[in-house]
């Protein structure tokens, strides 16, 4: 009887340990995102990542203006489109990277500099009109195995975000 529960014992260690193998391999795990772009113009979408909300809306960005001004916006002034041309973050230390989608392409970015904690900063600008601001996501999302999509259209653009793997409840 004590061999049969020690088996079991055994049995439910080794199921646990490789659930544990798992879990490292993706606790980890930096955002990906998935862009669509059904418009018939070239998109560039930034990703900057920055360790808090409050960071993350406070970011510098110089901008042309619709009049042609060169001046400085924060983040948090650009979370609506406001014709905002040749937006250029001013801030150091802060990770960027970027992707270019062609008209009826489909690119996917690993947000690579993200650390669990980070919140992630999507700038979506039309690179076919004088690189204009299309739009702002924020991704706050501080957990691991995010998946990112948006889908850019000539009438806007529509997206979704998954929060956290489909493992999170097994190893959080």
């Amino acid at each position: 009887m004590v061999s049969r529960r020690i088996g079991a014992a055994l049995a439910l260690l080794v199921l646990l340990s490789g659930l544990s193998v798992v879990a490292g391999e993706t606790i980890h795990s930096p955002p990906t995102m998935t862009v669509t772009n059904e418009d018939e113009t070239r998109y560039r979408v930034t990703a900057y990542t920055i360790d808090s909300l409050q960071k993350a809306m406070l970011m510098n960005f110089a901008v042309t203006t619709s009049d042609g001004d060169r001046r400085l916006v924060t983040l948090s002034q650009m979370v609506w489109p406001q014709d905002f041309q040749n937006v250029t973050l001013v801030d150091d230390g802060i990770p960027t990277q970027h992707v270019t989608v062609e008209p009826g392409d489909e690119e996917t970015m690993t947000v690579e500099a993200w650390t669990p904690g980070n919140v992630t900063v999507y700038v979506v600008e039309d690179i076919g009109a004088n690189e204009t601001h299309e739009q702002t996501e924020i991704e706050a999302c501080t957990r691991r195995d995010q998946e990112h999509t948006l889908t850019l259209e000539e009438r806007g653009s529509g997206g979704s975000s998954l929060c956290a793997s489909r493992f999170d409840w097994l190893i959080a």
